[in-house]
């Protein structure tokens, strides 16, 4: 039988509620003098490290210091921005870091834990100057009370930045490079000041394609494969790799069934046809029948078509238009009409400098064009690091942050891929923010 619940007293719900006060005082996990006596040493050993580089590595004499927080400090109310900007560092970047504390706070037993690694920037001479004065410093309390949240400070090393193996000879590499400021001045003086390193490095190199996003600078770089130690030793340089490659793209079901079946289309038009949709992918045929839904059009910079990605482009554009098709079903009409813009030209992995040419080409269209919806179904042959972000994902996560564009991207066919080597991972750029990746699982 049907149960009536009686709630007794409901007029306190209209009542306001006033939270008690919780916690208390926040305790560190060690005293400012604690706190001064284990990070001298390590500061030191920073300052001194950074000052052996050359004049070069350094434009501007800018050098970056990693500051490792405390992991019970890593949430935004403990920032330690008054440290900060006693001592004239400028945060330029952040990444998750796994690191078991030398202690924790009430004398709790210290744990591995996931924590917040900061990079931030300033002249060496500032943080030789820090250096040389921390063994009796005494700043404000409220500057102590924050110098507690740093579990280490550290220079980071050229060995930590280079990412995976590097093919011999010459190599097209992607070099991150941490930026102060948004502003084209800065990006001028980082990237001025690697060509100048470079060329006192007596190294032949060439640069191609750059972007700016997300605080980093993204470039493409031409350059001898055993000299990506020396590139890494450039003080603001955040990560180094060879240049991914384009992961190779599967026909789908639709376009590779062993008895296809003929469907009948539909013959009226879309459902709404004001909905702007985009698809970048490798291009539509133009007098293929889905055209009366679907706009073919040359992405800027695009060369000529390739057979086997026009047949992957229709069916991207099939499975948008109609879903998963059954040939016992008539096909519904389309939510709505699209334009695909083919993006690639060339056989995926054979030119070194495809990744960057294809972001370019999106990030192009995205710049000029307002699409409510938009798919892309292709990117870097790179699994997700948790630790670094990649150009494709910085730059489409910046594009899409500045409209209500909704995007969807395909995260990629490697799960079978090792997974002692983190292969097995979900692809770049499947990690945007701002975006939906879709996926399937057996």
């Amino acid at each position: 039988m049907k149960q009536n619940f009686l709630l007794g007293k409901g007029e306190r719900l209209t009542d306001s509620i006033v939270m008690p006060p919780s916690g208390g005082p926040k305790e560190p996990p060690y005293t400012f003098h604690e706190a001064r006596g284990r990070l001298t040493g390590r500061l030191s050993v920073a300052s001194k490290e950074i000052d052996t580089l050359p004049p070069q590595a350094c434009p501007n004499d800018l050098a970056v210091v990693s500051l490792t927080l405390n992991p019970e400090y890593i949430a935004k109310s403990y920032f330690p921005s008054e440290l900060l900007r006693e001592v004239g560092l400028t945060v330029v970047g952040s990444r998750p870091r796994r690191i078991t504390p030398a202690q924790r706070s009430r004398g709790r037993k210290a744990e591995e834990t996931v924590t917040t690694e900061l990079f931030a920037v300033a002249r060496r001479s500032t943080i030789s100057e820090w250096s040389v004065n921390f063994g009796n410093w005494m700043p404000a309390e409220r500057i102590q009370d924050e110098l507690a949240s740093i579990e280490d400070i550290a220079a980071p090393r050229p060995e930590s930045k280079i990412k995976g193996a590097v093919s011999d000879g010459m190599a097209v590499m992607e070099v991150v490079m941490h930026t102060q400021s948004q502003s084209a001045q800065h990006d001028g003086i980082v990237i001025g000041g690697l060509q100048e390193y470079l060329e006192y490095l007596g190294m032949a190199f060439e640069f191609g394609n750059q972007f700016a996003a997300g605080g980093l600078m993204f470039v493409e770089l031409d350059a001898p494969a055993d000299a990506i130690s020396d590139i890494a030793q450039f003080s603001l340089v955040r990560a180094v790799r060879e240049m991914p490659r384009l992961r190779m793209l599967r026909p789908t079901i639709r376009a590779s069934a062993v008895h296809p079946q003929p469907v009948t289309l539909p013959a009226e038009g879309a459902v709404d046809p004001n909905l702007k949709v985009a698809i970048f992918d490798g291009g539509v045929p133009d007098t293929h029948p889905v055209t009366s839904w679907v706009t073919p059009i040359d992405a800027p910079g695009v060369g000529a078509p390739v057979g086997d990605y026009l047949k992957h482009g229709v069916g991207v554009s099939s499975a948008f238009l109609f879903g998963h098709l059954n040939p016992k079903d008539p096909l519904p009409a389309p939510f709505a009409n699209v334009d695909h813009y083919r993006v690639l030209d060339d056989e995926p992995g054979l030119d070194p400098h495809e990744l960057y040419e294809v972001i370019s080409r999106i990030d192009s269209v995205l710049a000029k064009s307002s699409y409510q919806f938009v798919n892309i179904s292709l990117g870097p042959q790179l699994p997700i690091e948790d630790d670094d972000v990649h150009a494709w994902t910085a730059v489409l996560d910046d594009r899409l942050s500045e409209n209500d564009t909704l995007a969807t991207i395909a995260v990629g066919n490697d799960g079978e891929g090792d997974a002692t080597l983190g292969l097995n991972r979900v692809q770049v750029p499947a990690d945007c923010v701002n975006a939906l990746s879709i996926g399937a699982c057996d």
